[in-house]
């Protein structure tokens, strides 16, 4: 009796064995920003780990730096927005669009000095604004020329990486800065009383995605599963968690500053990015950003395998 006993319970214990298989190891190019929480909230609660991957995270001030590393081959999946997406999918570079895993109508702000004379949106006239071209800062600026009615021609544009827009600001070498947190809630910091910050609700939306390389997904199919899983418990935890997320997230950006509140945190496919990276795409094509003479077809860089797989109610596209 005791030898059957001891032959079952070895016979468990070596099943148990089989099944703990060894974690994927995966890199994740992140882009650091509160938008991210989702990425942040499934490592730092370990559902990327329970889902079976090993994740190393690789951090970068903007999406599209997050994308030119899952483009390379140096991360599997990124972090990124539409605008950089729009621009990659105009030159004809192989990623899909697993996810958008957040969204947000207050992301993009302008943060000025008003001691340039700057009072309200129109001020901008003549004046220095840094920007992160090729990023939705630079379609958000567009935008709230657009809106207010000010002459494009009479910006001066700056080109400037993100990490250094604040030290610009702050110096005085620009008048104003095109930013998104945490660079925007330090800039306002810095600057006090002398920060104005322009923003409205109305002219734009961030889509924030989580991509990777076509042929990634085409040959590792349960990965983006894995992945995917694990986001969905994160957003499912940031939902009746705030304090916790807000923690965790700080950790990450070394900022306190941000507010959880402006963003929409879930899992979902949705038509709207579709149109949003169209509607970019003629607005690139229309100021000579892109070499593209025609808006192409976005719908093939969308990977439903995944989303379906993992959450087929939260796909809204529509296919044909």
């Amino acid at each position: 009796m005791f030898v059957l006993f001891a032959s079952v319970l070895a016979g468990i214990i070596g099943c148990r064995k089989e099944e703990q298989k060894p974690l994927e190891k995966i890199t994740l190019a992140v882009a650091i920003q509160p938008i991210s929480a989702p990425v942040y909230v499934a490592y730092e609660k370990g559902f990327l780990k329970e889902e079976g991957l090993d994740v190393a995270l690789q951090s970068h001030w903007a999406g599209k730096e997050a994308l030119a590393s899952v483009l390379k081959g140096t991360a599997q999946f990124g972090t990124v927005a539409e605008t950089p997406l729009m621009f990659s999918g105009l030159k004809g570079e192989k990623f899909y669009i697993v996810a958008t895993i957040a969204d947000s109508n207050r992301y993009q702000k302008i943060v000025a000095r008003k001691d340039r004379g700057i009072a309200e949106a129109k001020d901008l006239t003549g004046k220095k604004v840094g920007v992160c071209v090729g990023t939705t800062a630079e379609y958000y600026l567009d935008a709230i020329l657009t809106y207010y009615g000010i002459k494009h021609n009479l910006i001066h544009a700056v080109p400037m990486k993100i990490e250094d827009l604040t030290a610009a600001l702050v110096k005085g070498d620009i008048d104003a800065a095109v930013a998104w947190p945490p660079h925007l809630e330090k800039q306002q910091r810095l600057l006090g009383s002398n920060a104005l910050t322009i923003e409205n609700e109305k002219i734009y939306s961030i889509y924030w995605n989580i991509v990777t390389a076509q042929d990634y997904a085409k040959t590792h199919p349960e990965t983006v599963k894995k992945l995917l899983r694990a986001l969905a418990r994160a957003e499912r935890f940031i939902k009746g968690n705030g304090d916790a997320v807000h923690a965790i997230v700080t950790k990450r950006i070394d900022d306190k500053a941000f507010s959880l509140a402006d963003y929409n945190f879930d899992l979902y496919q949705s038509h709207n990015l579709l149109l949003s990276m169209e509607d970019q795409a003629r607005w690139a094509i229309r100021n000579r950003l892109a070499v593209s003479g025609a808006v192409p077809n976005f719908l093939p860089l969308f990977y439903f395998d995944g989303i379906k797989a993992v959450a087929p109610e939260s796909v809204s596209l529509i296919l044909e």
